[in-house]
């Protein structure tokens, strides 16, 4: 288990640098980490106990403590990851609109950022697939396809068996 603590030491000569001891996620990146995690898992304050999000979540125990400990700067904290939580999720916090990257977690090795921001594209097109596959428009379409599909194909079995 990989587990990525992003809590910054920011004290010089015993005075915070910032109210929120976690860097801030800008507009740009975020829409790289919305596009390679797009399910959100949304907790208030008082849901958020270590125990819980092992639990419930199954969460790994030391991103579940970093999350507990990260709780009382923000007034919301999420979880974002793909459609199973269980891949290379993150945690944030959010004050007044702004987000704050707590951690992040995985089974293998974390893809570097770098790399999430670089094929950010890609995901979004893919996550645009699979919502269209999802969606219930697409249920009636398929079904239309599979019925046209199996007569074109009887039709075409019984010219060929004559």
């Amino acid at each position: 288990m990989f587990i990525e603590n992003y809590r910054l030491e920011n004290m010089v000569g015993g005075q915070a640098l910032s109210v929120v001891p976690y860097p801030e996620i800008s507009a740009e990146d975020w829409k790289a980490w919305q596009a390679f995690l797009p399910v959100r898992t949304e907790y208030k304050l008082s849901d958020l106990t270590k125990a819980g999000l092992v639990v419930r979540l199954g969460v790994p125990t030391g991103a579940a403590q970093q999350i507990v400990e990260a709780w009382r700067h923000f007034d919301q904290i999420e979880i974002w990851g793909k459609r199973n939580l269980y891949k290379d999720p993150i945690a944030i916090g959010l004050l007044d609109s702004q987000r704050y990257l707590i951690c992040r977690w995985g089974m293998d090795s974390l893809l570097p950022f770098e790399t999430i921001k670089r094929r950010s594209g890609m995901y979004r097109a893919w996550n645009m697939l699979v919502s269209t596959v999802n969606k219930e428009v697409f249920a009636p379409a398929a079904a239309m396809l599979t019925f046209w599909g199996s007569v074109v194909i009887w039709v075409i079995l019984s010219l060929l068996l004559q």
